[in-house]
C-alpha cells in the first residue's frame, strides 16, 4: 500500500475513512452491528476498532492539554506517514491500524468531537507537507 504522493521529495497524503450507514460495503455494516467502528486506512485496509478500546483511546484523548494533543496528532501523523510509504507486511499491520486509531481520535477531538459514541461519518485527509489533518464530513 502507498499513500497518494506527487513526487520523491513531497510529503505523504493519505485519508482515514469513518463511513456510514450507508456504506456499500457489507463489512462495514457487520463491524457497526458489533458496535465497533470501522475506519477505512487509505483505499486498502478496513480496520475495526472494537467500542472498549475506542472508549479507553477517548478517555486518553480527551485527558490530553492541547500542546500535547498538537504534538501527539503531528507524530502519529508522521508515523503512519512512514508505515504507508514502506511495502506492509502482517507484522506491521497492527502497528498501522494502531496509529490510524491514534490519529484518527485525535483528529474528532481537535474537530470538537465531545464524545467517543457521537463520531460522525467522515474522513480525515492527512497533509504531510503541513503536518496537519483536515476533517470532512461525509453526507
Amino acid at each position: 500500500m502507498r499513500s497518494e504522493t506527487l513526487a520523491r521529495d513531497d510529503f505523504a497524503v493519505f485519508t482515514l475513512t469513518c463511513p456510514g450507514n450507508d456504506s456499500a460495503d457489507e463489512r462495514v455494516h457487520d463491524i457497526q452491528l458489533r458496535g465497533n467502528l470501522p475506519l477505512m486506512i487509505g483505499s486498502d485496509v478496513l480496520a475495526e476498532i472494537s467500542h472498549a478500546d475506542l472508549l479507553e483511546s477517548w478517555e486518553t484523548a480527551i485527558s490530553l492539554p492541547l500542546k500535547d494533543l498538537n504534538a501527539m496528532t503531528i507524530l502519529a501523523g508522521k508515523r503512519l506517514s512512514e508505515m504507508l510509504e514502506e511495502n506492509l507486511d502482517a507484522e506491521n499491520l497492527t502497528d498501522l491500524v494502531s496509529d490510524a486509531a491514534v490519529l484518527f481520535l485525535l483528529a474528532m477531538r481537535r474537530f470538537g468531537v465531545s464524545e467517543a459514541n457521537r463520531i460522525p461519518a467522515c474522513t480525515v485527509k492527512w497533509n504531510g507537507q503541513e503536518a496537519t489533518e483536515s476533517v470532512q464530513m461525509l453526507a
